[in-house]
């Protein structure tokens, strides 16, 4: 049976609403409840009793808004054995053992696409031009538009990053400079060496830009063709895919699209 003390404590905290807390009327329907007759020891009794009660109900007030807080945060685990999960935007992730993704939910459904992940995960993601999708891990941070990759952090001070389809762009966390990553390419970044390493190649003759800086554009072809490409015009941007085609003819018709003069150069 509990105390006369202890049914008043569970009575305020159940009856409690923000801003709406009327004590009167709180201890006269707990009074009524109980039928306690109004008597001088137990009212003064109640009274000593309402600083510990004023204090619980804050502790209650200022403690919830810490959990709402940590609840808009979404964290997907995989432990002993592989884990598939579906985003939010219908883009699917395998999480490998011993690998983990956060994401703020309310963010990644109405603005922006970014997950945080630690040790190896895979990446299907759903293409959408408006809203890019980006993962940071430790080393490596990830910005796609819609393709297939993995992210793997999982030895320790190494980053891998290799593309199954479509396009990445890929930089080291902390550092300004990036590059792009196609289907077949795989890329190496340390903690010892900030900059990018291309430890395989793409496939064969097979080039997607989208939006892509000219500098941007001829140096992907000058690391796959192994010869350097300079433009007279910089200021340049394309929006194009080459697939099974020679250099010289990549060469002619970004040429004509961009009203530019490129030259191939021995590295």
């Amino acid at each position: 049976m509990r105390t006369t003390d202890e049914k008043c404590l569970h009575f305020v905290l159940r009856h409690y609403q923000k801003n709406k807390l009327d004590t009167q009327k709180a201890l006269k329907a707990f009074k009524e409840k109980y039928q306690i007759t109004e008597q001088r020891r137990k009212s003064f009794r109640l009274w000593w009793m309402l600083p510990g009660m004023v204090a619980a109900i804050l502790a209650v007030v200022f403690i919830y808004p810490r959990f709402r807080e940590n609840e808009v945060w979404k964290e997907v685990t995989a432990y002993s054995h592989p884990v598939d999960y579906v985003l939010p935007d219908s883009s699917s992730i395998t999480l490998f053992p011993h690998s983990s993704v956060r994401f703020h939910e309310k963010d990644y459904r109405s603005s922006i696409r970014r997950v945080h992940m630690e040790g190896k995960v895979s990446f299907s993601v759903k293409h959408n031009n408006d809203r890019p999708f980006t993962v940071e891990g430790k080393l490596s941070k990830v910005r796609v538009l819609g393709t297939v990759f993995t992210v793997d952090e999982s030895r320790a001070g190494t980053a891998i990053v290799q593309v199954a389809s479509g396009k990445v762009q890929l930089s080291a966390i902390g550092q300004p400079d990036a590059v792009i990553l196609t289907g077949g390419m795989v890329a190496e970044v340390t903690e010892e060496r900030k900059d990018i390493q291309i430890i395989k190649e793409g496939k064969t003759g097979s080039f997607i830009f989208d939006n892509a800086p000219l500098p941007k554009v001829l140096e992907e072809l000058s690391r796959f063709y192994k010869v350097k490409l300079v433009a007279n015009k910089t200021v340049r941007r394309l929006t194009a895919s080459f697939k099974d085609k020679n250099l010289d003819e990549i060469i002619e018709i970004i040429e004509k699209v961009l009203n530019v003069k490129i030259e191939k150069k021995k590295q």
